[in-house]
């Protein structure tokens, strides 16, 4: 009798609404495995490994870091991990010295709060782990600054004016005393003008000279005024049709003369240089005129320009065309007669 209860008990468990059941049991299943995939997926990245000492407080400076780079497993949802970009990430480490008792190298164990620009992630593994951090007597040497460069391509011609002309690059002396004082040159940051067609004021990153590594320069950026100079063109756009405009529908057909102009454009050189043929029309209205052959119908010639387009200055050549009316829209002429 027990044991037909229980039997009673499973049918109703597993046979009762049993379509429903396993409908529900899929959808669970489904459900687990995306909530699995989108918080279990995995990235490596590779990122360099920079120091950071207080000079001042340790009496030294970092020569190297060994190994340069290290490799960063880190865990989390799908979108959170291809969203990552690997520029942004940086690993931090900051050994520490003892004034009185210096050391030639320290192991230093990255953790995961010496990674910056991963946050929202779960860092699962580093390698290699720890780093070497190497030491040597600080040093202070003054190198002329480069000219700062430019990218991209301004509304204009760029010049460049800066007052800084040198800096002070302190670091490793092992590093920094090899280096010819004359003929070595601290770097500078591009400067991006793409599209800029006004003159700005900004501020770029000194670089330290190739090979010092970890070496700071004193200041580290350098203001530079961006002129951008807008030099003016004139350019000549040939045979423009001359479109005559009639907005009466019961109003004479007419025809141009000549049927073509030449147009002179003036602006900044890069958007008159742009300009192709179309996008500057001419028009001549033909209202109100009277349609007779012997009138000479002078008008004057309309210039229009593509919306989005600004130049100074558009004159047409020449200035005015005839209009005349086509002979078959003219009024017939009564018949001469002869009397006699």
């Amino acid at each position: 009798m027990r044991s037909e209860k229980v039997l009673l008990l499973l049918r109703m468990a597993f046979l009762r609404n049993g379509y429903w059941k396993l409908f529900s049991l899929i959808i669970a299943v489904l459900i687990y495995f995306s909530i699995r995939s989108e918080i279990s997926h995995v990235r490596v990245i590779t990122i360099p490994v920079d120091a950071e000492i207080d000079v001042d407080t340790a009496g030294a400076v970092v020569e190297s870091v060994e190994p340069r780079s290290v490799q960063v497993t880190v865990r989390g949802s799908y979108s959170e991990v291809n969203q990552l970009s690997v520029a942004n990430v940086r690993c931090v480490v900051r050994p520490k010295q003892r004034k009185g008792d210096m050391l030639d190298s320290v192991a230093v164990k990255i953790k995961p709060s010496n990674l910056l620009g991963v946050r929202g992630l779960r860092v699962a593994k580093i390698d290699p782990n720890p780093v070497i951090v190497k030491f040597d007597v600080p040093m202070s040497l003054q190198l002329p600054v480069a000219p700062p460069t430019v990218t991209g391509k301004a509304r204009g011609r760029v010049e460049l004016v800066f007052q800084q002309t040198n800096a002070v690059v302190k670091g490793s002396r092992r590093w920094l005393s090899p280096l010819d004082a004359e003929t070595v040159q601290i770097g500078t940051e591009a400067v991006d003008v793409d599209g800029r067609s006004q003159s700005f004021n900004t501020s770029v990153r000194l670089i330290p000279p190739g090979g010092a590594l970890n070496a700071v320069v004193d200041p580290s950026e350098m203001l530079v005024n961006v002129l951008i100079l807008s030099e003016k063109k004139t350019i000549k756009i040939e045979r423009v049709p001359v479109v005559i405009t009639q907005p009466f529908p019961n109003g004479h057909r007419w025809r141009a003369e000549p049927e073509a102009v030449d147009v002179e454009v003036t602006g900044r050189s890069e958007v008159v240089d742009a300009i192709t043929f179309g996008e500057i029309m001419a028009s001549a209205s033909g209202n109100g005129l009277p349609a007779s052959l012997s009138v000479t119908n002078e008008v004057n010639v309309t210039l229009h320009i593509r919306q989005g387009l600004t130049v100074d200055d558009m004159r047409p050549l020449p200035t005015k065309v005839r209009l005349i009316p086509v002979l078959a829209d003219l009024p017939a002429q009564p018949e001469a007669k002869t009397v006699y």
